[in-house]
């Protein structure tokens, strides 16, 4: 019996020492794979943007990048002030390697500092066969040289009429997304709206939107034994895309009465967007702690379906089509016609990605960009692994599994499609199948083009409005400068809309007007004007004044 249990002791001895072995030799092949992965830090300024923490391992996204161009991320995503930190970190001479922005103002400081490499002449260096060199749209690159002196950012969401040449959309209905989708909209809860005894045919207008959300706030409707929200407002973005659309929706424009640029903030359509929120705040439809929230938070209170109605970007709330619909523009009072503005020609993107002159492996970082931007590499970062994320049908469409399209809304988690600075909007919609009536795409589809397809919606071209990088002024002799007038509107506009009454609110409109101008806004206009009015002359066009 001893000797019996003396060698199973033995037995288990061995066991646990292999065991031991094996975990201390996938500790080091763990600590070999990183040592062989050069690291490289990027800075993003989308704040609500969650990226995963880089995992080298094989049988992940980002694991299977770092094979693919031998470099793995450090990521630095602020949850406030991106631009400010980043604005110090130039000046201190301490730039990431990387850098992601969707910032005008800090886009023309990182230009203009010369701490940025010209693309064409980085990947001649470093990569000398990349794609890039002779595959990216050239229409592109000419807004981008137009703007910028030279070809200094990679943009996101590519999408012109070399890009559609190069990838050719399937079918029809991705042309019609071209010329009416934004993903700033208004969305009501199907199923709440039945509850209630609305629908959505009866909320085109200010007032019918105000009465709906009356009437549900005193019907203490409850899912999940929770009360229902009447509006919800997009958290700390707010003011780039729920105001935005409510100041495009009620008609303000960029030009006055007599054709030249004017801030959209001194348009009195402005004025009419803050009072609708301020108002939805008084009658409490919303509550001021939405203003704080991040965009986590934003998408667990779309999931939970408590939710009457959303105004703010949809893309990032993972709201499910076939469970919401858009009213399309909210018509207010005073019955200004509805606007949109559309990069009628080529887009100098979303985000923009700058490498900086002292990144530190430039090499694999190269190799990283170049990667990302392939068909290969887009395929892979955006669909994921084949038989598993995707499945391809007899056209050799790409089709998402039931785990591909968990993984990408679990972006934060997996990494799928998390790569939003390279996404490439013409290759996607080159690849994807036709949209089925009835599918949640075409539902996705009519709830993103309602806005922008309605008969009464005047498009304008928003690409008249771009401006070169050597006419951006970083500080005027008669004011501020447009980094701290866009920095003062950010501070002060939650303050109108806030105020406890009519009359502290038109107080507080007023007292912002005047500091505008104070800060040398009436300067700068001028200036921005005479850029818009070169566009105006290159391009043969001008931006319609539709609202008198």
């Amino acid at each position: 019996m001893y000797k019996r249990r003396r060698y199973i002791c033995g037995i288990l001895a061995c066991i646990i020492g292999l065991t031991g072995c094996r975990t201390d030799e996938k500790k080091k092949d763990l600590e070999q794979n990183e040592r062989e992965h050069a690291r490289v830090s990027l800075f993003c300024d989308v704040e609500f943007w969650k990226p995963p923490v880089w995992d080298t391992a094989e049988d992940t996204i980002t694991g299977e990048i770092s094979q693919k161009t031998g470099l793995a991320l450090d990521i630095y995503v602020p949850v406030q002030d991106a631009d400010t930190q980043l604005s110090l970190m130039l000046v201190n001479d301490n730039l990431p390697d990387l850098i992601s922005v969707t910032d005008s103002t800090v886009t023309s400081q990182l230009v203009s500092s010369g701490k940025v490499w010209n693309l064409e002449e980085f990947l001649k260096q470093y990569k000398p066969d990349s794609h890039l060199l002779h595959e990216f749209p050239e229409d592109i690159k000419k807004e981008l040289i137009k703007r910028d002196g030279g070809w200094y950012a990679l943009p996101s969401h590519l999408n012109s009429e070399d890009a559609r040449e190069m990838w050719k959309p399937r079918e029809k209905c991705y042309e019609d997304l071209v010329k009416y989708e934004d993903n700033n909209a208004i969305i009501w809860n199907k199923a709440l709206l039945e509850e209630a005894g609305l629908s959505v045919e009866e909320l085109t207008t200010e007032q019918q939107v105000m009465a709906a959300l009356e009437k549900v706030k005193n019907m203490h409707l409850q899912v999940e034994g929770q009360e229902v929200i009447p509006l919800l407002v997009d958290g700390t973005d707010y003011q780039n895309h729920t105001l935005k659309f409510l100041q495009w929706s009620f008609g303000a424009e960029y030009v006055d009465a007599q054709g030249n640029y004017r801030d959209i903030f001194r348009q009195p359509e402005t004025r009419d967007a803050l009072s609708f929120l301020n108002r939805a705040v008084r009658n409490l439809y919303i509550t001021p702690e939405q203003f704080t929230m991040e965009n986590d938070q934003i998408k667990s209170l779309i999931a939970s379906q408590r939710v009457l109605c959303f105004i703010g970007n949809i893309a990032n709330t993972s709201f499910n089509p076939m469970q919401w619909v858009s009213s399309g523009p909210v018509f207010s009072e005073s019955g200004k016609t509805p606007v949109l503005g559309k990069n009628c020609r080529a887009s100098t993107g979303w985000i923009g990605t700058f490498v900086s002159k002292s990144c530190s492996n430039p090499k694999e970082t190269a190799a990283f960009i170049d990667y990302m931007t392939s068909e290969e590499g887009m395929l892979f970062w955006e669909y994921g692994f084949e038989g598993i994320h995707y499945i391809r049908d007899e056209e050799g469409h790409v089709i998402r599994t039931e785990e591909g399209e968990q993984d990408r809304n679990a972006y934060s988690q997996s990494g799928l499609g998390a790569w939003w600075m390279f996404a490439n909007t013409a290759w996607s919609r080159s690849v994807l199948p036709p949209i089925e009536k009835g599918s949640v795409d075409e539902a996705d589809q009519r709830i993103r083009t309602a806005y922008g397809s309605n008969r009464r919606t005047v498009i304008f071209d928003l690409s008249l409005l771009n401006a070169p990088v050597d006419s951006r002024e970083e500080d005027s002799e008669q004011g501020s400068g447009e980094p701290q007038i866009n920095a003062w509107k950010k501070s002060q506009v939650l303050k109108m809309i806030l105020a406890d009454t009519d009359e502290a609110f038109e107080e507080e409109f007023q007292t912002f007007c005047s500091t505008l101008k104070e800060l040398g806004i009436e300067t700068l206009e001028k200036k921005k004007d005479e850029n818009y009015k070169k566009n105006c002359q290159e391009y043969g066009e001008v931006i319609q004044k539709v609202n008198g």
